[in-house]
């Protein structure tokens, strides 16, 4: 089974040119992206209620489908389990989902609709710790949700452990972080962008009724 680990942190106003300027000189840069996501549940919630977040992903002229089911969150350190595919359009596909996945999602797949956009700018870098391959992501944007004109920021760095020993991953995800601590003042974040839209959708919708 997939399974993602990565560690978030929240990146002040003043710490963006510095950290990215770090990361330029001691990664190597893979690019900038925008990346436009919609975040889909029923209206009972059934998939926030499983700890679970189904989101479909525009990068390009690419759309990805992707669900992340519940895992653990400390100190700004999640592991969880992820499938993610390519798909035609904006639009699940369950067939193109491993079995373990079109498991969670059959029973749901008429009744899904979206819930809260988050549409942001990605930079990425890759770098090395402890024998570690580690892929360093600082997204700026926006949280949305569309029952109101509701918004809250999007500015943090994720850690995600991409190979090497995985007994060690959480390790080298904190010893860098490290690293990063003596650039800038960076505080670890254990709320993901799902979390923050389903609360901020919650909000929206609590005030519309």
């Amino acid at each position: 089974m997939p399974q993602e680990i990565e560690l978030k942190l929240a990146v002040p106003d003043d710490a963006l040119a510095p950290l990215a300027a770090w990361l330029d000189a001691n990664g190597a840069p893979q690019g900038e992206a925008t990346l436009l996501n919609v975040y889909l549940d029923t209206p009972q919630r059934d998939l926030a209620q499983a700890r679970a977040a189904l989101r479909l992903r525009r990068k390009g002229a690419q759309w990805l489908q992707t669900l992340k089911t519940a895992g653990s969150s400390q100190g700004g350190l999640a592991t969880r389990h992820e499938w993610e595919t390519e798909i035609a359009g904006e639009a699940i596909e369950l067939q193109t989902f491993p079995a373990e996945a079109q498991t969670v999602l059959a029973p749901l797949i008429g009744r899904l609709a979206p819930v809260f956009r988050t549409d942001f700018v990605r930079r990425t870098w890759l770098v090395t710790q402890d024998g570690a391959r580690i892929e360093a992501a600082l997204d700026t944007g926006t949280i949305a949700a569309p029952a109101s004109a509701a918004q809250e920021p999007i500015q943090e760095l994720e850690l995600e452990w991409l190979d090497g020993d995985a007994a060690h991953a959480a390790d080298a995800l904190r010893a860098f972080a490290a690293r990063l601590a003596t650039v800038a003042a960076l505080a670890p974040s254990d709320l993901s962008k799902a979390a923050r839209g389903y609360r901020l959708a919650g909000i929206a919708e609590s005030k519309a009724s």
